[in-house]
């Protein structure tokens, strides 16, 4: 990028943060670092007083991005970290899609529905987090950052943040686990019921739906159905030898198959990093001109909508590589040949010029 299209930027981002609302939960106890054009941290150990004196910086100082720790420090700009006086952190999750130029409409449905089931399913539902105690934020680019803050959870070293990962993407699960047989009587054999709460209760639920919608795949005499009733009023007891079928666990292995959907992939080495820094919500991404914007709800959440931050001032631009049409502030944005030249809203042209697809022109 040329010096000409660096200083618009910085002035165009420091300009949105003299009207933006920043403010980061106990700013005072936080690191945070900030990144230029060369690199997304490129100095850290840094500390604030206030929020006014975060956004007073913003605006002054206006580095492309800008991330918090998601860690409380006693002494946030002390070097090194030990010196910091860790007091505990936020548990986080980072979840995103690897994209191209933009998200593609499935990429943005599979990320945010993945996000939803995250908060819903996993969080509120197996976890018992409370609603008022976790923050949605889109993360500025390919996906979304879900902050629980709840003192519940501050002190939990890394390794007990892996195993609250892993349990959310169902690493290691065997379904075979949710099943058993007394001692007495071997030939009974009892698994997941109705009303069972985590990964039994999906497993359960998506056992019943097969059973519904298609039970030849798990054993032919299924589609009779009397048989098949015959294991539904067993499965929602609890007792699943209530059939006639002897090898019922060995022919469930269709449903755990479908399983994996249910889960989720996040990045593990962003939640179990207690030092880890993360994106300062409300904030500009320097790789995008979108707000890493705080969501109450992600239902009809749209990125290239309700993230823009530069409205649709028209600018003219020089395209640096072919660039297929695309859904940008409520309109089609034509396609743009590599060399061709356009007037574009402030958004759209921002969002180009930081992805290194387009260049000002004049």
């Amino acid at each position: 990028m040329e010096e000409k299209e660096k200083q618009f930027v910085l002035r165009r981002f420091s300009e949105y943060y003299r009207k933006a609302d920043i403010e980061v939960p106990s700013v005072e106890q936080r690191e945070f670092g900030v990144g230029g054009f060369e690199k997304k941290i490129e100095s850290r150990h840094m500390g604030f007083e206030s929020n006014a004196a975060l956004q007073n910086y913003l605006i002054r100082d206006t580095p492309l991005y800008i991330s918090h720790s998601i860690a409380y420090y006693k002494f946030p700009k002390a070097t090194p970290m030990e010196n910091k006086g860790w007091m505990g952190g936020d548990l986080i999750f980072d979840l995103d899609v690897h994209a191209g130029l933009f998200l593609s409409k499935e990429e943005q449905e599979k990320v945010r529905s993945d996000t939803i089931r995250l908060v819903e399913d996993f969080l509120i539902s197996d976890f018992g987090v409370r609603k008022d105690s976790l923050r949605m934020v889109f993360s500025g680019n390919r996906g979304y950052h879900v902050h629980v803050r709840d003192p519940a959870y501050w002190t939990l070293e890394g390794e007990a943040r892996r195993e609250i990962s892993d349990y959310i993407a169902g690493k290691g699960l065997d379904y075979r686990s949710f099943f058993s047989s007394p001692e007495e009587d071997k030939w009974k054999i009892y698994g997941p019921k109705e009303g069972d709460w985590g990964y039994r209760g999906r497993f359960y639920r998506m056992a019943v739906k097969v059973l519904e919608e298609n039970p030849g795949t798990i054993h032919r005499r299924l589609l009779k159905p009397e048989e098949a009733a015959l294991l539904r009023e067993g499965m929602r007891t609890g007792l699943w030898s209530k059939t006639s079928i002897k090898d019922i666990v060995e022919r469930m292995g269709v449903v755990a198959k479908m399983l994996p959907v249910q889960c989720i992939d996040v990045d593990t080495g962003v939640t179990i990093d207690t030092k880890r820094l993360i994106r300062v919500p409300n904030t500009l991404h320097g790789s995008t001109g979108l707000i890493a914007k705080e969501i109450r709800s992600l239902a009809d959440f749209e990125p290239y909508r309700d993230a823009t931050a530069f409205g649709a001032e028209p600018i003219k631009i020089e395209a640096l590589q072919p660039v297929p049409p695309q859904e940008f502030l409520d309109s089609t944005m034509e396609k743009l040949e590599k060399g061709e030249k356009k007037e574009v809203p402030l958004s759209y042209g921002m969002y180009l010029l930081l992805k290194g697809a387009a260049t000002l022109s004049s």
